[in-house]
């Protein structure tokens, strides 16, 4: 997820190591789901879709970028506040630029081919939507800029092999190794760095990969329910306590 500020050229976007997690995991207590990953293509497909689709409405109608993302959804602080909270779910379809659209488009690709057959088709787009959700929701919280981008999400599906790295760390680390954390930490400590990364979105990102992770479990894994509801209760204050805390923070935008 990535800010956007008022001029219509200045834009900057996140870029990301992609490890080469492209292997099957096999353990005789859970199991895979050895269908097509067609969730994580049909994902792709619909932040291209949009993507096209906003730029061919610019072009028709002869609007900026920045326009377009307003138009299309991007995460607005001033009009969520107002009651468009819809903006923190279509915040993860959009894209500033073809090129952000594309390193998004390709970490989606390899990780979603890793965590959709550990997870499911319904539990990877569950964890997916719970994540991009949790990445708009803190950049509304933590970050004044406009922001659009599906980096919230996809850091989110890092987060819930974090879950798979805690229950299941032998297998982890013979297929993942100590990859996927550094690439973690590099993208993070990057984003404090360079201007213009909604870092918040990544970090809101990240943390809901884990708890959805851990509030859905893997691909037909018998657990304790217990402790699923718990997780999900954690959710849910998460989410509260954003709204309120956002209400709170910028309920002055309501009287401008």
């Amino acid at each position: 997820m990535d800010d956007y500020g008022n001029r219509e050229t200045d834009y900057i976007e996140a870029d990301y190591e992609i490890i080469g997690a492209e292997k099957r995991f096999k353990r005789p207590n859970f199991q895979i789901d050895m269908r097509p990953p067609y969730v994580t293509y049909s994902l792709i497909a619909i932040n291209i879709v949009v993507w096209l689709l906003m730029t061919l409405i610019g072009v028709i109608f002869d609007i900026d970028q920045s326009l377009q993302l307003l138009i299309f959804g991007a995460k607005v602080n001033e009009l969520i506040v107002r009651g468009q909270y819809w903006r923190l779910f279509t915040a993860m379809f959009l894209h500033i630029g073809i090129a952000h659209l594309f390193f998004n488009s390709y970490a989606l690709y390899i990780y979603g081919r890793v965590v959709e057959p550990l997870f499911g088709k319904i539990k990877f787009l569950m964890v997916y939507i719970v994540s991009g959700l949790m990445g708009s929701l803190f950049s509304y919280m933590f970050s004044p800029n406009p922001a659009a981008g599906a980096s919230g999400a996809i850091f989110g599906l890092m987060g819930s092999l974090l879950y798979f790295r805690r229950n299941y760390r032998y297998i982890y680390d013979r297929a993942i190794g100590p990859q996927l954390i550094i690439v973690m930490v590099i993208n993070l400590l990057y984003g404090f760095i360079q201007p213009g990364i909604d870092n918040w979105g990544h970090i809101g990102g990240l943390i809901g990969g884990f708890l959805s992770g851990s509030a859905l479990g893997l691909y037909r894994e018998k657990d304790l329910k217990g402790k699923r509801v718990v997780f999900w209760l954690i959710i849910i204050l998460i989410f509260l306590f954003g709204v309120v805390y956002g209400q709170k923070k910028y309920g002055y935008m309501k009287m401008i």
